[in-house]
């Protein structure tokens, strides 16, 4: 993989939250976001004229509850629910859920370390407490779906979930590149899970750049390895988007193996750490084309939140 260059004026940003802007923790809502985040993605929405959006697996109200007050343009439940960025809401039919989360809820409860979460449009059962069970949760949650219409599943990191069929962060992405302000810049996703690499193939055909957040096979062009990697390039490039200096300050590379210990420093402060930071600057565009990944896409049977 190429090294990751600093955000440039002209791009649109895209960004999941769980594993990439925030650590992952053991269950959903112990998730903190560390102090500097807002203040950074604030500098960088309004560096970029409005473009950058959330794009997860969570609701928009969970993303905005952990992001206040910000409030970007969002793409929660895999694109289920999108807020643009004039605010308007758009939705697809929400699915009648009532009978499989009865029928997922008796099998949580059976099964000590799992959680059953009911989101607007979507089931997810949780197993990071219990990942012994992967298998057995996969299988009762195929199970359970069956041949229910309109609705498909999704793995993800020790997690499986229940979707609208058809909806992926890819179609999210895609769809809102089709507006102002993001149309016609040169988009950037970065997210962690196998639920990201619907929007990294999707970028990549709009001639973008995927930034994985960890090491795997994928189909991002570049990575860094961790949240806090991803954080610290955030600061860094909000630095330099304010100063001038977009494209032209050190970033993290692909093969680093220690962090930045200035991660979380917030955007407009000067400290900052060289520690496991290549010393190569790539233009976005060279990036962009460059090495498409270390493997090939995972199937899009094996996706979630």
């Amino acid at each position: 993989m190429s090294s990751l260059p600093l955000i440039d004026p002209d791009n649109a940003l895209f960004l999941d939250f769980d594993g990439t802007l925030a650590d992952l923790a053991p269950r959903p809502e112990l998730v903190q976001v560390e102090a500097g985040l807002v203040g950074t993605l604030r500098t960088l929405h309004r560096q970029l004229s409005g473009a950058v959006a959330i794009v997860s697996g969570r609701t928009i109200a969970e993303l905005d509850a952990f992001l206040a007050p910000l409030q970007l343009p969002t793409a929660g439940v895999h694109g289920a629910e999108l807020r643009d960025a004039e605010g308007r809401r758009l939705e697809v039919p929400a699915p009648d859920l009532d009978r499989l989360h009865r029928r997922l809820e008796d099998f949580a409860q059976a099964h000590p370390g799992l959680r059953l979460e009911r989101k607007p449009m979507a089931l997810a059962v949780h197993y990071r407490a219990a990942p012994e069970l992967e298998m057995l949760v996969r299988e009762q949650v195929a199970q359970a779906l069956g041949d229910v219409s309109g609705l498909e599943m999704l793995h993800g990191k020790m997690v499986v979930e229940v979707k609208p069929a058809g909806v992926t962060k890819g179609s999210a992405v895609e769809l809102i590149m089709r507006s102002p302000p993001f149309a016609g810049r040169m988009p950037i996703f970065a997210g962690d899970d196998v639920t990201d690499e619907d929007g990294f193939a999707m970028v990549a055909h709009l001639g973008g750049v995927g930034v994985l957040v960890g090491q795997r096979q994928s189909a991002a062009t570049v990575s860094v390895p961790a949240p806090a990697d991803l954080r610290a390039w955030l600061h860094r490039s909000a630095r330099a988007l304010e100063s001038g200096r977009a494209g032209t300050a050190p970033a993290p590379h692909a093969a680093a193996s220690g962090r930045d210990t200035g991660t979380d420093t917030p955007s407009g402060t000067t400290s900052e750490s060289t520690s496991g930071i290549s010393s190569e600057t790539t233009p976005v565009a060279a990036a962009a084309a460059g090495p498409s990944g270390t493997g090939a896409n995972p199937s899009a049977s094996t996706t979630s939140s």
